[in-house]
């Protein structure tokens, strides 16, 4: 079978490095842009991304779905999915664990397909939207009734993440009961001033109290970007990196892991490894992104705030647990030779970060219902590439919902050695493993490891009951924000 033509590049070499248009490109990750599976809700449609210019793309695809016949329909709390799936063999409890669904809405009690998820298929965890603005009171009801679905099946407590970087990309603000956070910039500013990261440090720990009092314990969190004027992202990273000096951005993103450490139950997710900040384009748009750091100077360029960060995140006992890496979606043709995709790359996901950078947290997909290269492909060729994910090195699949009950079933089945001969046979070749035994085996190996991780983040972050508040989540941290904001002035 031909393979996917995304994983060459053969304009890298070229090396054209256009400006980005001025109008900030809209990154769907960190919008309310809804998988291509699912109908979008009037809110979606009506109510802009916080901190972004809607984009021409954004407008286009509202357009598109009203013209396709959607609805606002509200999700379905009467339809059980647990019962609907092809894997008719004894399932390997693991397998749900791997998976982030996204959960677009917040309600108090949940939805009941979620809830039938947790019980029968170990359902890891969540990436919430919040296009109705509910509040961390509500957010903290909504993770109960889930924990209270894992406590009554004997199935772990979810992670259940957002998006919390700062001012434009903070899910949760001041009008849902949380601070309001500065953007990555201005926390460069001020660590240039001061030459201190103390207000990355109180942005992590007030990110991570205000979170875990509403129930979250995952902040998808600043990103490690290096801002580069000419790269085909400035946009994109004009507000929310830290700096466009790395040392800079090294100081500040260790300091925020210090301070989420401190605080003990939020894992805290930076993003995008090994760097986007000087990629040739946004990669849920664009199929081919690679990285324009062709040289061994600029690769570190965007290298050291992970250098740094787990370096000293290392020599906290236990952090490690509390600390993962976003992985980018782009190609880094002088760290792979085969310009392999970093989602896709066991070169990138265990040659260079757990082996040469000693990384021992976890590993998180960028979303892969966004990804320029997932568009149009079957469901089969998706689920083929999340396996291929998992083989090369991948801890947790963020996913859209609507592919969450499919990709359970092809990994229950890859791991019972019941997919059929020839879909064995391709997943092999694509992710150059020499045999389908060979194959069988990896998956089993990396199924365990990856399993070991996110048990061990599970068990440091602790059972939702034990850290829950009461009440406005900015109430937990008024202390901290005090210092916060004469910092910020």
């Amino acid at each position: 079978m031909k393979t996917l033509s995304f994983f060459s590049n053969s304009s890298a070499s070229l090396r054209p490095r256009a400006r980005a248009a001025e109008s900030e490109p809209i990154h769907m990750h960190n919008t309310l842009e809804s998988p291509p599976s699912e109908c979008p809700s009037e809110a979606k449609l009506s109510r802009a991304p916080r901190g972004w210019r809607v984009s021409l793309l954004a407008l286009a695809s509202a357009f598109a779905v009203a013209a396709a016949g959607c609805t606002d329909v509200a999700e379905d709390d009467s339809i059980d999915e647990g019962g609907q799936s092809a894997f008719t063999g004894t399932p390997n409890k693991d397998i749900g664990q791997l998976f982030m669904i996204e959960h677009f809405g917040v309600e108090p009690s949940g939805y009941a397909d979620v809830r039938s998820w947790i019980a029968r298929r170990n359902l890891g965890a969540l990436i919430l939207w919040n296009p109705s603005e509910a509040s961390g009171e509500v957010v903290r009801q909504m993770a109960s009734a889930y924990a209270e679905a894992a406590k009554a099946s004997g199935t772990p407590e979810l992670f259940i993440s957002a998006d919390q970087e700062g001012r434009g990309t903070q899910r949760f603000d001041a009008q849902n009961g949380f601070s309001n956070l500065v953007d990555g910039t201005t926390l460069g500013r001020i660590v240039a001033r001061d030459k201190s990261a103390r207000v990355c440090e109180l942005h992590g720990r007030i990110t991570a109290r205000e979170m875990a009092s509403a129930g979250m314990n995952m902040s998808l969190g600043t990103v490690s970007d290096i801002f580069t004027a000419d790269s085909g992202t400035p946009g994109m990273f004009r507000k929310r990196a830290v700096s466009a000096d790395p040392a800079i951005v090294s100081l500040c993103i260790s300091a925020m892991a210090k301070g989420y450490a401190a605080e003990r139950h939020v894992v805290f997710v930076t993003k995008h490894f090994p760097g986007l900040g000087n990629a040739s384009g946004n990669t849920d748009v664009d199929a081919n992104v690679h990285s324009f750091s062709d040289t061994a100077a600029e690769s570190e360029r965007e290298l050291a705030p992970y250098r740094t960060t787990i370096g000293a995140v290392n020599q906290q006992p236990g952090a490690s647990a509390l600390f993962g890496a976003m992985i980018s979606h782009a190609s880094y043709a002088l760290l792979d030779k085969s310009k392999t995709p970093a989602t896709l790359s066991p070169v990138i996901l265990n040659d260079v970060l757990r082996q040469k950078m000693t990384f021992r947290g976890l590993t998180v997909s960028d979303a892969f219902w966004t990804w320029g290269a997932t568009r149009g492909l079957p469901a089969i060729a998706k689920q083929r590439l999340m396996a291929r994910a998992l083989l090369a090195g991948m801890d947790v699949l963020m996913i859209a919902k609507a592919d969450f009950t499919g990709a359970w079933d092809y990994f229950q089945m890859l791991n019972a050695g019941t997919l059929p001969q020839a879909e064995l046979t391709t997943l092999a070749k694509e992710a150059g493993i020499a045999d389908i035994a060979s194959l069988q085996a990896r998956f089993r190996a990396r199924l365990a490891e990856s399993a070991k991780r996110i048990k061990e983040s599970k068990d440091a972050v602790g059972k939702l009951a034990t850290y829950r508040g009461t009440g406005a989540a900015n109430s937990t941290s008024a202390e901290l924000i005090a210092e916060y904001q004469k910092l910020t002035k």
